[in-house]
C-alpha cells in the first residue's frame, strides 16, 4: 500500500512539473504558416519595436533565454511595422543590421528611448547617437537613406501582416505557432510557451 502511494505521488508529482500547453489558449496556430528564414534550423522569431515598454521589459528575458536555447534553435529578431507610426522604429532597426551593429547598440538604443527618454524625432538625432558610440557619421547617414534599408522596412510592413498581429511583442514559432503575454499569461510564460513548441516542433523533425 505504501509502495503504491509512493508510486502515485511521484506521478502526480512529475505531471505537477510537466507543464503542457493548448492551442487556442497559450498560444495560436497560425492558419496559413509564414515561410522561415532558418533553413533547417527551428525559427524562433520576435516582432518587436523600440518604443514599445513592453518589448523593452522582456529584452532581459530574452537575452537570458538565448544562452540556453537549444543548438537546434535560430533566434530572429524582427521589427514589426503595422503603420507610418511605427516606421522609425524599424528603419532603426535595419539601420543597425546594416551596420553590423545590433549586438552592440540594440539593448542600448532600448534603454536611451525608455530609462534617457530619447524620443529620435529627426533623423539627425538618431545618427549622431549612433555616431556617439565612435560609428563613422557618413556610414550611418548612408545607411539610413540606403536602398536596401527601404527593402527591409518595406518587407517588414507586408511580412507583419501576414501574422495578422495587433500588436507586440509576439513570439513566432517555426512560423506555424505564435504566442505573446496575452495569451501565455506574462512575459516570462512566454519563453516557456516557446520552449513548449520547440520541443513540439523538435519531435517532428
Amino acid at each position: 500500500m505504501k509502495k503504491t502511494l509512493f508510486v502515485l505521488l511521484i506521478s502526480l508529482s512529475s505531471f505537477a512539473f510537466s507543464q503542457d500547453y493548448e492551442a487556442g489558449i497559450d498560444y495560436i496556430v497560425l492558419d496559413k504558416p509564414v515561410k522561415t528564414t532558418t533553413g533547417d534550423k527551428i525559427e524562433v522569431r520576435e516582432l518587436f519595436w523600440y518604443y514599445c515598454p513592453h518589448c523593452y521589459n522582456l529584452e532581459p528575458l530574452i537575452n537570458g533565454w538565448l544562452k540556453t536555447k537549444p543548438s537546434n534553435v535560430e533566434f530572429v529578431r524582427q521589427s514589426a511595422m503595422f503603420s507610418k507610426r511605427w516606421l522609425n522604429g524599424a528603419i532603426f532597426y535595419f539601420v543597425l543590421e546594416e551596420l553590423n551593429l545590433v549586438e552592440k547598440l540594440h539593448e542600448a538604443l532600448f534603454d536611451a528611448i525608455h530609462t534617457k527618454n530619447r524620443r529620435f524625432n529627426s533623423k539627425e538625432s538618431f545618427v549622431d547617437w549612433v555616431a556617439s558610440f565612435g560609428v563613422d557619421k557618413n556610414k550611418v547617414e548612408k545607411a539610413f537613406d540606403s536602398f536596401s534599408v527601404k527593402i527591409k522596412v518595406n518587407k517588414s510592413k507586408l511580412n507583419t501582416l501576414k501574422y495578422k498581429i495587433t500588436g507586440v511583442p509576439v513570439m513566432v514559432i517555426n512560423g506555424k505557432y505564435l504566442t505573446d503575454a496575452t495569451h501565455a499569461g506574462s512575459h516570462t510564460n512566454m519563453l516557456k510557451v516557446v520552449d513548449f513548441l520547440i520541443k513540439k516542433e523538435s519531435k517532428l523533425e
